[in-house]
């Protein structure tokens, strides 16, 4: 039964449940990411392979099985969440999809069987429901992708997604200007980035690789978390030898 609230509740969380990192490719993200405790890293182009980590080869499972990558992500979910029921708890306290711009390539084969299922796409014949006219199947990837992800986010405490940077021009009080965002197709960059707890843009100074989630006209970042919000981390710094030293401590905090 429902009853309405008499005083404010309080905080339930502090560190983000869903957290998107972008980049341009090959800032460090799947580095860092190598050396986050109780980690899974599931890896969707076969970054990884140059990092020591807690990871699964997605598409080398698909090559060596012969199975689509999509089948065996759901095999993968599966078999976490099994794992977590047997335990009654989180196996992984974090899995980290890398990317979500691969995730949403692989999803395809889930939006065409969408389209299939309603009246208008029932005799459709296709393959690519991305090439309906006026953009008609945009909506049927988006919600493929919601489906994986929610997925995802069950099997984890914390959800982190990968991406890739996406540079487009947008006009904004009449002057054109360049916005740096998540690398998705059509609306489904901006519907995921409303949806998550912290969205932080990685980059490189120097020596250090950056955790931006100070948002601006140009750039499409920020924070639900306090301890987040409008901060520049350092997530990674490396001496005059080489050696990386990566840090977690000011993304995750102590609940």
């Amino acid at each position: 039964m429902v009853e309405l609230p008499k005083e404010k509740s309080k905080v339930t969380r502090i560190n983000p449940k869903k957290l998107i990192l972008f980049s341009k490719p090959k800032v460090g993200k799947t580095e860092a990411l190598s050396k986050l405790e109780d980690c899974l890293l599931i890896d969707l182009e076969g970054g990884a392979n140059f990092v020591e980590a807690m990871k699964i080869d997605v598409l080398k499972l698909s090559k060596e099985s012969g199975k689509t990558p999509i089948a065996v992500l759901k095999e993968v979910i599966n078999k976490i969440l099994e794992a977590n029921k047997a335990a009654g708890k989180f196996v992984y306290k974090y899995g980290a999809i890398d990317t979500v711009t691969a995730l949403e390539d692989m999803v395809l084969v889930i939006a065409n069987k969408l389209y299939q299922s309603t009246a208008q796409g029932r005799n459709w014949v296709g393959d690519d429901v991305t090439q309906l006219p006026n953009g008609a199947g945009y909506q049927y990837t988006r919600k493929a992708l919601w489906m994986v992800l929610e997925e995802l986010e069950e099997c984890f405490d914390t959800l982190i997604i990968l991406g890739h940077l996406k540079d487009k021009l947008v006009e904004k009080e009449g002057k054109e200007m360049t916005e740096r965002g998540l690398d998705l197709i059509g609306k489904s960059a901006s519907i995921l980035c409303s949806q998550v707890d912290a969205i932080g843009y990685v980059y490189r100074d120097e020596n250090k690789t950056i955790v931006n989630f100070a948002p601006s006209d140009s750039l499409i970042c920020g924070s639900r978390s306090e301890h987040l919000k409008n901060k520049k981390i350092t997530l990674i710094e490396s001496d005059d030898k080489g050696h990386l030293k990566v840090d977690w401590s000011e993304i995750f905090i102590e609940e």
